[in-house]
């Protein structure tokens, strides 16, 4: 009998993607991020839910059942980000209490241990109930949704386009990539931080 790795895996199972014309947004669907921790598994965020049978087959390529899905964080609750919380019959839902989460949602305040080394922080900006979930793994992961949407908003310093408030989502970036060795943005692929020397 194996036993479940002491430290939490990631694995990126959807990249998400924006669609812009001009400086509209006109198409969006989420990264979808598995997290195992001692045999658990936390799918953050869903995806749009024009996404679901790629999703679903993605998950079936690894070998994981949607029954077996134990945990859903949303790192907010816009319809890109948990258009297929449906799918996961099973999982406890989790969302930060100012993004009104439906019923039978748990409902995150503060920052707030999920499982051993993954961690649900708040990271407004965004959205005023944005959260991140950061993974102590083989290298420390900011699973950030659109804290960082992309990797330009990395590079550029600059806040995700649509914001309740643009120096908060600075701060909320600048605190997940002090911590972070690799951001997995909201709609991106992920990328190493870079650390001054």
């Amino acid at each position: 009998m194996t036993m479940p790795s002491a430290r939490p895996r990631v694995k990126v199972v959807l990249t998400g993607s924006l669609v812009r014309e001009g400086n509209r947004i006109v198409d969006a669907s989420s990264t979808v991020t598995l997290v195992e921790a001692l045999g658990q598994f936390v799918l953050v965020d869903t995806g749009a839910p024009r996404t679901s049978n790629r999703l679903v087959k993605s998950l079936r390529t690894m070998k994981i059942n949607l029954s077996s899905i134990g945990y859903i964080v949303n790192t907010h609750l816009h319809i890109d980000h948990c258009g297929c919380n449906d799918l996961f019959e099973n999982a406890r839902t989790y969302a930060h209490v100012l993004e009104r989460p439906p019923v039978g949602t748990v409902r995150i305040s503060g920052e707030t241990t999920l499982l051993h080394g993954v961690s649900l922080v708040p990271s407004p900006g965004h959205s005023a109930g944005s959260m991140s979930v950061l993974v102590e793994a083989e290298k420390k992961y900011a699973i950030c949704g659109d804290a960082i949407p992309t990797r330009a908003n990395y590079e550029s310093h600059v806040p995700p386009f649509i914001n309740i408030d643009a120096k908060l989502a600075l701060a909320s970036m600048d605190v997940l990539t002090s911590w972070a060795d690799v951001v997995i943005p909201g709609h991106d692929s992920p990328f190493g931080v870079v650390r001054k020397k």
